[in-house]
């Protein structure tokens, strides 16, 4: 089988002047199947576009969605406000996609490696794409799969694109081989490519329900069941922790941390 991974990111990656608000950086990965990707999420997407504007060439971007700003400002209307929320959470939550996060806590990042603190998107794809190649041999030695992200700038595409080949010459700590990931691509959110929007619109509540875990989120509710997680268990018949596998947190948090947060996200089966 194919994939794609759409991705995106919420927050930004400056570790010299960080937002006390927002102290985190978030990379979401999207992975559909691509025949399923062209013939059904594409349509599917359309189609909601037209529902609310009657065209397609609106780019649904989270920010300005919670800003009620330009295309969105119909939202400021309480009644089509919940119809617009009603049917985007109905859209992504019937949309067959498995999420891959990496969340960088700024703060704790800089406090234990100082100088020596890695640039947190280089470090979080590496987290990404290492999950991306092991969710993809879990499908078989055929499947193989690439990366579109969202286009960032001349200066850090080219980055992103040396950190990538890289990964792909050297492989991770956990990860030696990754040559089922076979390219690294960027566009602009122009060109509204519906993977990406759907990359957008995940990132910013898995990145608010790492920051504030005790706070209702309801679309991190909608695509929570999407984060890739470990395996059921046999015994007790429900979904294992998402986390350390569909979502990275790094520097990993106290274990206390841990269990407490998986107590405030989790969710029957």
């Amino acid at each position: 089988m194919h994939y794609v991974l759409f991705m995106d990111e919420s927050g930004d990656h400056n570790l010299h002047s960080i937002d006390h608000s927002f102290p985190i950086f978030c990379l979401v990965g999207c992975i559909f199947e691509r025949r399923y990707y062209h013939q059904v999420v594409r349509p599917k997407v359309d189609a909601f576009k037209k529902r609310f504007w009657g065209t397609t060439d609106i780019i649904l971007h989270s920010r300005d969605i919670r800003k009620h700003q330009g295309p969105f400002v119909f939202l400021g209307d309480v009644k089509k406000r919940d119809e617009f929320y009603a049917a985007l959470n109905d859209l992504m939550r019937t949309l067959d996609f498995t999420i891959l996060a990496a969340v960088i806590l700024k703060w704790a990042h800089l406090s234990k490696y100082g100088d020596q603190a890695r640039h947190p998107y280089h470090l979080s794809l590496e987290f990404i794409l290492e999950r991306y190649s092991l969710l993809m041999r879990r499908q078989g030695a055929s499947a193989t799969g690439y990366i579109l992200a969202e286009s960032r700038g001349r200066q850090p595409d080219q980055l992103l694109k040396a950190e990538y080949q890289r990964l792909r010459s050297s492989g991770t700590f956990y990860q030696q081989d990754l040559s089922n990931v076979t390219g690294l691509w960027m566009e602009k959110k122009a060109k509204n490519i519906v993977g990406l929007q759907v990359a957008d619109l995940v990132a910013y509540p898995i990145a608010a329900k790492v920051l504030r875990p005790q706070v209702e989120q309801k679309a991190f509710d909608v695509i929570y069941e999407k984060i890739d997680a470990a395996p059921y268990s046999t015994s007790r018949h429900q979904r294992g922790s998402i986390l350390g596998y569909g979502l990275k947190i790094f520097p990993q948090p106290a274990f206390e941390h841990y269990l407490l947060w998986e107590a405030k996200t989790k969710r029957e089966p």
